[in-house]
C-alpha cells in the first residue's frame, strides 16, 4: 500500500534512461507545513526548483534538507516503448494504486501537449474501477505547488543514477519496476 487513505498526490515525470512517474504524497493535514518548509528552500527571486536547472552542490544541498522533512515518493518506472507508450503505462499503475488506497487528489504538472490524453487515460482508469467520484484531479503548474518540485527532484535523480539514487533514496517510499 504505497498511498494513504486521504492522500494528496503530486506527480512530475522524467524520459531520460526509461520512463519515470514519480509521485510525492502528502496527507491533507500536513500539507500546509510541508509546503511552508519546501518553498523556504527557495533562493532569493525564484520561483520554484527545477532539478535540471540547479548546480550539483545545490542539488545535493536540497536532496539533503528535503530528506529531513517527513515526505513519501513513490517512483513508476518502464524501459517499455516510446515515452507515450512508457506515460501510459505508468500513469494507469499509478491510478490504479491511487484508487486501491484511497487517495483523494491528483496534481499533475501542467504540460499542454499531454492534457488530453491524460484526461482521457485517467477518466478511462478511473470509470474502469468504478471510482469516478473517488479521485479529483488536475493539471497544474508547477510554480504554484511545491510538492511537485520534491517529485521533480526524485524523478531527476532517478534518470541520472549513480550516487543521485543513494542522495534520493530518503525521499523514496518504493520503486514500482513495470
Amino acid at each position: 500500500m504505497p498511498f494513504q487513505p486521504g492522500d494528496r498526490v503530486f506527480v512530475d515525470e522524467s524520459k531520460s534512461r526509461g520512463y519515470y512517474i514519480t509521485a510525492a504524497a502528502a496527507q491533507p493535514l500536513d500539507l500546509a507545513d510541508t509546503n511552508r518548509a519546501i518553498r523556504s528552500l527557495l533562493k532569493p527571486g525564484q520561483r520554484r526548483i527545477h532539478f535540471k536547472s540547479e548546480s550539483n552542490p545545490r542539488r545535493r544541498g536540497l536532496l539533503a534538507e528535503l530528506g529531513r522533512l517527513d515526505l513519501r515518493t513513490i517512483v513508476y518506472q518502464t524501459k517499455i516503448g516510446s515515452d507515450r507508450e512508457g506515460r501510459r503505462v505508468c500513469l494507469t499503475a499509478l491510478i490504479d494504486d491511487l484508487v486501491t488506497d484511497r487517495a483523494s487528489e491528483l496534481f499533475i504538472e501542467q504540460d499542454a501537449s499531454l492534457l488530453a490524453a491524460d484526461r482521457r487515460l485517467i477518466r478511462d482508469q478511473l470509470a474502469r474501477r468504478s471510482a469516478l467520484d473517488q479521485l479529483t484531479y488536475r493539471h497544474v503548474a508547477p510554480a504554484d505547488y511545491p510538492m511537485l518540485w520534491v517529485s521533480d527532484a526524485v524523478a531527476w535523480c532517478q534518470q541520472a543514477g549513480g550516487d543521485w539514487l543513494r542522495r534520493a533514496e530518503p525521499l523514496v517510499t518504493v520503486v514500482v519496476r513495470l
